[in-house]
């Protein structure tokens, strides 16, 4: 299978990443297959942000993003729990994209199928958490990262012992990428959430007039069966006088006329 160059670059949040040449690239999220299907399964499948291969080397990376300056930031233990779970989830959809995917043309890197294929000749496998703990003040960010760190080496030493931990910006080179600002450029994939949002929102409105139009209709019939049951509990003479204020013809000839004209 035949395998499309990968970008220069990806952004994800403020930061710009650069991908070193020779490397595929696969953004689980922009896969239809993934947001559609199995985002969803028992109880909600979790995808890494990035993932290389390169196919000469078979290098496998895992890479996940997480900036807690802007987000609010769980207790380590959570952390490290829902960065496992990332891991694990990965694992299972390569596996699974690879026999059951469909092919798709995702907004960036090559589809989800393509990667899990290529990747199953993976000889090697690398984990990089890229952290930035928005400690802020007197506290510090390499304490809380060394923690997590000792945290998920014990969790996922299994895979990679030597698993990266570390801020989001680090100056020096630790895996086949540098990282710049973004400059205000928005990920293509967050424009497709954007648009799948929209979708979702345009869809409930759409089932909420539908809604409200049924109910209307029939609570407009209600009424009118309503109203034609009270006509017909009024007296006969009632009728008759009511008619014959509304300048109508209080006889059967002139009532017959009547429902001819009308």
């Amino acid at each position: 299978m035949s395998h499309k160059p990968s970008e220069a670059h990806y952004v994800e949040g403020v930061h710009r990443f650069w991908i070193d040449e020779g490397y595929v690239v696969c953004r689980i999220e922009c896969s239809g297959y993934y947001a559609r299907q199995a985002q969803n399964f028992c109880g909600g499948c979790k995808e890494m942000d990035f993932l290389l291969y390169h196919p000469e080397r078979q290098d496998l990376w895992l890479i996940e993003v997480k900036d807690y300056r802007f987000d609010a930031r769980p207790k380590v233990g959570e952390l490290v729990c829902a960065l496992s779970r990332k891991v694990r989830d990965t694992m299972f959809l390569l596996r699974a994209a690879s026999v059951a995917a469909p092919e798709e043309d995702p907004a960036e890197g090559i589809s989800l199928k393509e990667f899990a294929v290529l990747a199953s000749g993976a000889k090697t496998l690398h984990l990089a958490f890229l952290l930035e703990m928005g400690m802020g003040g007197v506290w510090s960010d390499g304490g809380v990262l060394a923690n997590v760190k000792n945290m998920l080496v014990t969790s996922m030493r299994f895979l990679d012992a030597d698993l990266i931990c570390a801020p989001i910006t680090y100056p020096y080179r630790i895996g086949p990428w540098r990282v710049t600002s973004a400059q205000g450029e928005v990920s293509k994939r967050v424009e497709i959430r954007r648009a799948r949002k929209l979708e979702e929102i345009q869809a409930q409105r759409r089932r909420e007039r539908q809604k409200a139009l049924e109910e209307q209709s029939h609570w407009g019939k209600v009424r009118e069966v309503g109203a034609a049951r009270v006509e017909e509990k009024i007296p006969q003479w009632k009728q008759r006088l009511r008619q014959r204020l509304n300048g109508e013809t209080a006889n059967h000839e002139g009532r017959r006329r009547k429902r001819k004209r009308d």
